[in-house]
């Protein structure tokens, strides 16, 4: 399991990499990405809680299956 410590120098270098102009915007938006998932590892109490409905283009929501009752 990464220690703490470790998840934060990823995420400083990740940071630095971010700073890069020469860097393309998908990379950037990628890297973002993934500084976001590092940070919700040290701090789970940041994340969002899952929704429970489904939604298609154009169609009304649905229940998810696991809200249905059998």
């Amino acid at each position: 399991m990464i220690d703490r410590d470790a998840i934060i120098t990823e995420l400083s270098e990740i940071k630095a990499m971010i700073a890069d102009d020469r860097l393309k915007d998908e990379d950037r938006f990628a890297l973002f990405g993934a500084v976001q998932a590092l940070s919700h590892v040290l701090d789970p109490d940041t994340w969002q809680p899952p929704s429970q409905t489904f939604y298609k283009l154009g169609d009304r929501p649905i229940p998810s299956p696991s809200a249905k009752q059998h």
